[in-house]
């Protein structure tokens, strides 16, 4: 079997590191008996005078290729590494490549290609399976130089846990461990076309994950690090690529962007005419309290990443250059307000047999296509009234005979 390149790679590096320990590591100087090292195990020598000269260091065996093979006593690999210098990242990355290669592939080799995916339940409990068992032997041999702060460098560290401690950082990734399994499992056993269910159970997992994070993080520590680590921080670092904001600002609107996530029905996969309505109040909450936080153009710029209805809506205005960005979001609030009348009218909330709602539909629109008008003009009105819902504008012809 060929060397992976990973492992290649790997013993190249400690191969060179190695070379430098013993080619850069000061002489020995023959004029000084003192510094001459002695055997492993040898005693201090006493001198005339009835003093003794100081215990040598253990000598250190020399690591060659063969040592780095797998099969060989990994334990023994560690300790001889760390006392010829290696530093722990080149310790890690041999031994995680050496403890890889000697897992065992059996429950997931005998799956045939299409089946070694993460749909596939036997596939997804497998891996699961060997990565607990690659944790738990690199534990066993490397100790803390292990766990998940061990390994950070500084520039990482701080972007993505900020100043919590090594103890802490180690506990959220040990959660964060666990309900990702929870996470893939669920994933793996869900059943075509449940989507409801599926982001339910999802949902309900993300929820039970910072329960458990808050039971030993303080509130504002866990604040930061959801500021770094949650889909609230994910969703708005794409709404503000585009813009330059402060960190009191980039506060504020995750805030405000958490506070909608927990509104927003559709996180649970429930989309009705009723959960409808309960997102686009959720989202009118949101670009209020963003405009608030961002009171310049900044704040359109914002909307593009976090309001999909904005976004659709800027994409036809940008055909009509007179339209500016605070016209674009009136025309998308009409627009808004309008749907949540229809939703009322279906789900008949004004009360009436079908005729007469459909009589009050009818003047509702009638009274949305004026509003439009007025806003941004007759001609750019009828265009946006004959749009799809996709937001580009309709261009099928009526066939002859009007079929």
């Amino acid at each position: 079997m060929k060397t992976p390149l990973a492992l290649v790679l790997a013993l190249s590096l400690a191969g060179n590191a190695l070379l430098a320990f013993f080619v850069l590591r000061p002489a020995t100087s023959s004029a000084n008996p003192a510094a001459t090292p002695l055997a492993a195990g040898t005693s201090p020598a006493a001198s005339p005078s009835g003093s003794t000269s100081p215990r040598p260091a253990p000598v250190v065996a020399p690591v060659g290729w063969t040592t780095l093979q797998s099969g060989q006593n990994l334990h023994g690999l560690v300790a001889n590494l760390r006392a010829a210098g290696f530093p722990p990242s080149v310790i890690r990355a041999v031994v995680a490549q050496l403890v890889t290669d000697q897992l065992d592939h059996a429950a997931i080799d005998h799956l045939p290609f299409w089946k070694q995916n993460a749909n596939n339940p036997e596939y997804v409990a497998a891996q699961l399976e060997r990565s607990n068992k690659r944790q738990e032997m690199l534990t066993d041999l490397l100790g803390a130089d292990a766990s998940p702060s061990a390994g950070l460098d500084p520039s990482d560290r701080a972007r993505r846990y900020g100043s919590l401690s090594d103890d802490k950082i180690d506990r959220i990734e040990a959660v964060n461990r666990d309900y990702n399994e929870l996470r893939s499992k669920l994933y793996a056993q869900r059943k075509s076309g449940d989507v409801q269910s599926t982001m339910s159970a999802q949902a309900a997992v993300d929820a039970e994950k910072h329960a458990e994070l808050a039971t030993f993080l303080a509130p504002a520590e866990l604040e930061q690090y959801e500021l770094r680590n949650s889909t609230a921080a994910s969703r708005l670092a794409t709404s503000v690529k585009d813009i330059n904001v402060t960190e009191q600002e980039y506060t504020e609107l995750f805030r405000a962007q958490k506070a909608f996530e927990t509104a927003d029905p559709a996180r649970t996969g429930t989309l009705n005419a009723d959960t409808l309505a309960q997102r686009n109040a959720a989202q009118t909450a949101l670009n209020e309290q963003a405009r608030a936080v961002l009171t310049d153009d900044r704040f359109y710029d914002y909307l593009k990443g976090s309001d999909a209805n904005y976004a659709r809506v800027a994409q036809f205005t940008t055909n009509y250059p007179e339209i500016n960005p605070a016209t674009t979001y009136a025309l998308m609030t009409l627009e808004r307000d309008f749907q949540a009348s229809a939703l009322a009218m279906a789900r008949g909330a004004n009360g009436g047999n079908m005729l007469d709602r459909a009589a009050q539909f009818t003047s509702a629109r009638r009274e949305y296509q004026d509003k439009v008008n007025a806003l941004i003009g007759e001609a750019a009105g009828t265009a946006f009234m004959q749009r799809n819902r996709l937001g580009t504008a309709t261009t099928t012809a009526a066939r002859p005979g009007g079929n």
